[in-house]
């Protein structure tokens, strides 16, 4: 089960009005830093009084995880991370008081666990979720083992095992990025055109 889980929501269509309200909910968020922090919890973008109204189960409701930090943001992104799962809720919410003023919003959350247990890709528009697209690891590996001969040649399929372990986690750690980052752009969707 995963524990930390990096996401990073970014902005691929936006109008002024609604980069206006995109820029005032990083801006409210920058301002809840601590002087010298370099990230903020996402529960002050729910709870009015933070340390008086924190609820576990409305954070998980409403951001879609326990806990989650916002480490950085500008105008076209936000990079956070969370426990168990990525921020959905969250991201879904920002979309859709965007879309109050912008009804061609259109934002994508990239999300990994930390091992990574799972990878996905989600897209919002004014109405929400639009698209989620989740790879387990499993699947991960699979996709490593076919797009790389290398790596495909050390794993015996018949014991469904590696043939040399070491070996075979050197060449995963070296592509393992590359391969997710290219599977989230290839499925990020849209259900509408």
């Amino acid at each position: 089960m995963a524990n930390h889980v990096s996401g990073y929501l970014s902005v691929r269509t936006i109008s002024e009005e609604g980069q206006k309200v995109w820029d005032k909910i990083v801006s409210d968020l920058e301002a809840k830093k601590e002087e010298n922090e370099y990230e903020v919890h996402l529960g002050h973008y729910i709870f009015e009084d933070f340390d008086n109204d924190w609820d576990f189960n409305r954070m998980c409701d409403e951001i879609g995880a326990k806990w989650a930090y916002m480490t950085d943001a500008d105008e076209s992104g936000m990079a956070m991370y969370s426990a168990w799962s990525p921020c959905g809720e969250f991201a879904e919410d920002v979309a859709m008081k965007i879309g109050e003023v912008d009804p061609s919003v259109a934002l994508v959350l990239t999300y990994e666990d930390e091992f990574p247990n799972f990878v996905g890709v989600a897209t919002y528009t004014k109405d929400g979720l639009d698209t989620d697209n989740v790879l387990e690891s499993d699947e991960l590996m699979e996709i490593m083992r076919n797009n790389d001969y290398e790596l495909a040649s050390l794993w015996d399929e018949d014991e469904e095992e590696w043939k040399d372990e070491d070996a075979a986690w050197e060449l995963i750690n070296e592509i393992q990025w590359d391969t997710i980052n290219m599977w989230q752009e290839n499925n990020t969707e849209w259900s509408i055109v």
